[in-house]
């Protein structure tokens, strides 16, 4: 049940912010399968911030780790971030996130990643 934009490869994070405006997206996803992407993570979360956003941002991809996560792009951005391991278990995490009752889970998920720092 949940409407998802692929708005492709290698995609200008002008275009993401743009289009997540536009369509006043619930959540921002990135996946990253090559090393660059992971620079290019870190600044899309930057310029999350600088525009204040407020969306939960998820990451994800090849090059990915929890620590990655944790270290370089959730300081970043004070909205909640976190990677997932891969698109089939995203769409649980958007479960937890978009319902109601979701405090227990960021709240873990926000622990565990401090702790990683």
């Amino acid at each position: 049940n949940f409407n998802v934009v692929d708005l492709g490869v290698m995609t200008p994070c002008e275009n993401i912010l743009r289009t997540a405006k536009e369509l006043n997206a619930d959540v921002i996803g990135l996946s990253g399968l090559i090393t660059p992407s992971l620079d290019e993570m870190v600044y899309v979360a930057k310029q999350m911030e600088k525009q204040k956003f407020t969306c939960p941002l998820l990451i994800g991809g090849a090059t990915t780790s929890k620590k990655h996560c944790a270290v370089k792009i959730c300081p970043q951005y004070k909205g909640f971030t976190m990677r997932v391991l891969d698109a089939s278990r995203a769409v649980s995490v958007l479960q937890y996130l978009l319902s109601a009752e979701n405090e227990d889970f960021v709240d873990e998920i926000e622990e565990e990643y401090e702790e990683l720092r």
